[in-house]
């Protein structure tokens, strides 16, 4: 088994190397440690706490250290801070803080056992299961998990559902198993580190060394992920890197650690009113502070929490591809030397859609990839597109069917300011495919569920389609009548079809949280800060239609994780309709997961769409699978015939709906 950095009782002799507290200090000439007992607040005076002076540290002389173990403390629970030149009133928190208590302000907790720092015992060894593997990366389904967003108080509704607050415990308690009969087997945590941005998504990061203190304790989180790779599921970090929010390394050395303004590094990206971190120019000792205090990061939440991987939040912002490179490298190092048969991943975030810096290129530094993969926008556009057929083309621009091979095949992307390709992928390990993620203020962004129900509810004059009116017919459904209730369920059945699109797309499928049974928003996304404030509605997914989407998505998800054909990068389309680049033509199109092998093979998997508002009772295409007598079907729509095969005629007939996608398996 991998080196466990816990175990159930930690030697004391390795407890005594953490027993030194260390800060870099800028302009202080002297700093104290000020600190009581955390249970001693009968009398909450810190200013008459203990006070002792850290001194220089012998490796830096821009740092001050103290060692805990030289303090001669009883045993206990200590809440810390520090004080510089003397300033009682303005104490600074640690930056480094492993846990924090908050009374009256943010401190830093030590725990101090026979002399020594101690942390609380948590033991990693039935983290693995035998019989739940965690899975390669080409084998990934990744649920996009804002914590904040995983509880909705009973009965709440309208603005004060912001105040469910999730927590590690409730979605172990309430939801882990559940995500884990779905079908998924990663989740990508929104930013899980102490933020000041207590109702919104956390993107603010104040402490970079411990989770969020309304989301629950380290043991807490620990326990969480434990109870993940139980099951096989892999937990991603979202770390943000490009700024952070009333982080105590301001007052403590703020010149080495931030800009002063954003034209000290052109080209970065916004700030979004917090502190941009500096990474091209050296401070104090020649070094790189805000570069090595993530790489310490990365390291902590490898060695202390077992982070699967790592998504980089603002990878344009931040603008420094060195940097990131080597944040990847030495975090994959470092998950190497801890964990060495475990796969392991990092994904950025890049806005501008540069999938060279998921290749090992000349144009990148060093000629080798930056990233491992990074979030697909132009999936989640184009596919968009493609399921309200509104992928337009003009004279001298790329066909209509080559900007759909481009989509499922991921080896080009699509550019439609510039109505031109971009290169894509190599390998679909480096595409985070996905329809919806949490980002949803713009149109186009918002949840699945409301794009396509709201665009029905207008073709066919029931409503405006507005947040609200969407809202109030999902959550009274029964009381309408025949034609809401029919749009209703077509928007179910062509959700459906868009993810019959994304599991068997080349990449990686991400499904953000209620997606899955087509949740839909309480609260109006269009408004930057009641988008974050929006929990999922968890009743929804027990409404008529919204359990049977589940369903399918479940069987959905399963054939991803299951199909070998589904793994690999190989795709195939064996039929277009000859209308299809016409203006006002066909949309039928249809692909094989080849796996490599000829047309024809088992254990591939086709998929046949139609992607405009025509409906086929019967529609007959070729069909090269002649040992099918009949068609294994997955996740079969609720409407329709099912398949016929006529395997002498080399050919097959379906009846295809209005955006209704089949797939079957050989």
């Amino acid at each position: 088994m991998p080196f466990n950095i816990e175990e159930d009782v930690a030697p004391l002799a390795r407890q005594s190397a953490l027993s030194a507290l260390r800060i870099p200090v800028e302009n202080a000439l002297r700093v104290e440690i000020r600190f009581s007992l955390l249970d001693a607040r009968d009398r909450f005076y810190p200013r008459e706490w203990y006070k002792i002076p850290l001194l220089p540290s012998r490796d830096s002389a821009c740092c001050h250290e103290i060692n805990l173990a030289d303090m001669g403390l009883a045993d206990g629970v200590y809440e810390y801070e520090f004080i510089l030149d003397g300033n009682d009133e303005r104490p600074v928190a640690d930056p480094y803080a492993e846990e924090i208590t908050r009374f009256g302000g943010y401190r830093g907790v030590f725990r101090i056992k026979d002399g020594l720092r101690w942390q609380p015992p948590f033991s990693w060894q039935d983290e693995l299961s035998p019989d739940y593997p965690l899975p390669a990366n080409n084998q990934l389904v990744i649920y996009e998990m804002p914590l904040r967003w995983m509880h909705t108080p009973p009965g709440e509704t309208g603005s004060m559902r912001q105040l469910g607050l999730g927590t590690f415990d409730r979605v172990i308690f309430e939801h882990l198993d559940n995500l884990a009969d779905l079908g998924i087997n990663a989740i990508e945590l929104l930013p899980v580190q102490d933020s000041a941005d207590t109702l919104n998504w956390g993107y603010g990061t104040r402490f970079f060394f411990c989770p969020d203190i309304d989301m629950g304790t380290p043991v807490d989180m620990k326990f969480f992920i434990k109870c993940c790779h139980q099951r096989g599921i892999r937990v991603f970090l979202d770390v943000v890197m490009n700024h952070a929010r009333e982080c105590p390394l301001e007052p403590l050395a703020e010149s080495w650690f931030f800009l002063n303004s954003r034209d000290e590094e052109p080209g970065r990206g916004e700030d979004y009113g917090a502190r941009l971190f500096r990474y091209r120019s050296p401070g104090a000792d020649g070094r790189y502070w805000a570069r090595e205090f993530h790489l310490q990061m990365a390291d902590y939440w490898i060695g202390h929490y077992h982070i699967d991987g790592f998504r980089i939040d603002e990878f344009r912002g931040i603008d420094h591809w060195e940097f990131i490179q080597s944040f990847t490298e030495h975090a994959w190092a470092s998950h190497h030397n801890l964990f060495p048969h475990r796969p392991f991943l990092v994904i950025a975030e890049d806005s501008w859609r540069r999938a060279v810096i998921t290749k090992p290129t000349s144009t990148n530094p060093n000629g080798r990839k930056v990233v491992d993969a990074m979030w697909n926008f132009a999936f989640r556009d184009e596919l968009r597109r493609l399921m309200r057929d509104d992928i337009h083309t003009e004279w001298g621009q790329p066909a209509r069917r080559a900007r759909i091979q481009a989509l499922i095949g991921g080896w080009r992307t699509w550019n439609d300011l510039e109505s031109s390709f971009k290169a894509g992928f190599d390998d679909l390990a480096q595409a985070v495919n996905y329809i919806t993620s949490h980002d949803v203020e713009n149109e186009g962004e918002q949840r699945y569920f409301n794009a396509v129900f709201a665009r029905l509810l207008r073709e066919r004059g029931l409503s405006d389609g507005n947040v609200e009116a969407v809202r109030w017919f999902v959550n009274n459904l029964s009381h309408q009548d025949a034609a809401m209730r029919q749009a209703h369920e077509d928007a179910l059945q062509q959700i459906r079809s868009a993810f019959v699109l994304l599991l068997t797309a080349v990449g990686i499928p991400m499904i953000l949280a209620g997606e899955e049974f087509g949740d839909c928003h309480d609260l109006d996304h269009n408004d930057w800060r009641l988008k974050m404030s929006d929990p999922i509605d968890w009743h929804r997914a027990y409404q008529p239609g919204h359990q049977s989407l589940r369903g399918m998505v479940r069987a959905l998800i399963e054939l991803r994780r299951r199909h070998p054909a589904l793994q690999r990068n190989e795709v195939d389309f064996f039929y277009f309709h000859p209308g299809m680049d016409e203006r006002f033509g066909e949309r039928v199109f249809a692909y094989c997961r080849s796996a490599g092998r000829p047309l024809g093979n088992p254990d591939q998997v086709m998929v046949i769409a139609n992607c405009s508002a025509r409906n086929y009772p019967e529609f007959y295409l070729p069909w090269h699978w002649r040992h099918l007598g009949s068609a294994a079907e997955v996740a079969a729509p609720l409407s329709g015939a099912a398949p016929e095969i006529y395997p002498h005629e080399r050919r097959a007939r379906f009846s295809l709906a209005p955006f209704q996608v089949r797939v079957l398996v050989s």
